[in-house]
């Protein structure tokens, strides 16, 4: 696990790296006056602790442009002014820690950002193949790494944080975890319907405007979802006709 810590202030950096070996000794850490480094293509830290006010580009804009360039990892800003975080949510940041730190908050952060980034490795782990049928990813469900098969999902909902996986011709997996991390997984013969749903395209029956049907069950479709959703079905049978 690699955790970065982007801060202009030495002292800072200084402190958070001391709280995290506290809390995981086996942490690897890097620091950084500044944002020019994490905004390099080699950057591969898990978790970043972000400072928001920072000279050059600042934290919220460095956290945008790591966004648009496809990367994960686990984002918490540290700021002393308050109403800025309010923009976190856009970069999905877990969390924010405000200047001057209590120390069991901070350590409470740096636990809570190394369940999510140990969720995101997991995410992650999907393995190419050349069978598609094959493709899989690893999910913690049950306190049990689980290996999950992407053609056997029939169609996913999430609530509380807990993602549902429902199978074709197996028991339910659950887990913690970010549907819009599991839509990135799947690909595109998968569909998000809805914000709480992302069906499998092999696996509909039917659909209209309102509602798709996978497994006998009944799922609405989004209000504008419709048209997209007619495209990608279109294009996935598409897809299969030329295999």
């Amino acid at each position: 696990m690699k955790l970065a810590i982007c801060d202009d202030e030495k002292d800072i950096r200084n402190y958070i790296e001391k709280c995290a070996k506290e809390v995981f000794s086996d942490l690897e850490i890097v620091k950084y006056p500044d944002t020019k480094d994490i905004l390099k293509s080699g950057f591969d830290a898990d978790i970043l602790f972000l400072d928001i006010q920072m000279p050059g580009v600042d934290g919220m804009r460095a956290a945008r442009i790591l966004r648009t360039t496809g990367s994960k990892t686990v984002i918490v800003f540290v700021t002393a002014v308050e109403e800025l975080v309010f923009q976190a949510f856009d970069v999905d940041a877990i969390q924010y820690i405000v200047k001057p730190f209590d120390k069991s908050k901070l350590q409470d952060a740096i636990k809570k950002a190394i369940t999510a980034a140990e969720e995101q490795k997991n995410i992650n782990s999907l393995l190419s193949s050349d069978e598609d049928d094959s493709r899989f990813f690893v999910v913690k469900s049950g306190g049990v790494n689980t290996r999950v098969i992407l053609s056997e999902i029939a169609y996913a909902e999430v609530f509380d944080r807990r993602v549902v996986l429902h199978m074709h011709d197996k028991e339910c997996i659950e887990y913690y975890g970010r549907m819009t991390e599991l839509e990135h997984v799947t690909g595109s013969d998968f569909f998000r319907i809805h914000r709480a749903y992302l069906v499998n395209l092999r696996h509909v029956s039917s659909y209209d405007s309102r509602y798709v049907c996978v497994l006998g069950n009944v799922i609405p479709v989004a209000r504008g979802k419709y048209p997209e959703l007619v495209k990608a079905y279109m294009s996935y049978y598409t897809r299969q006709e030329k295999l």
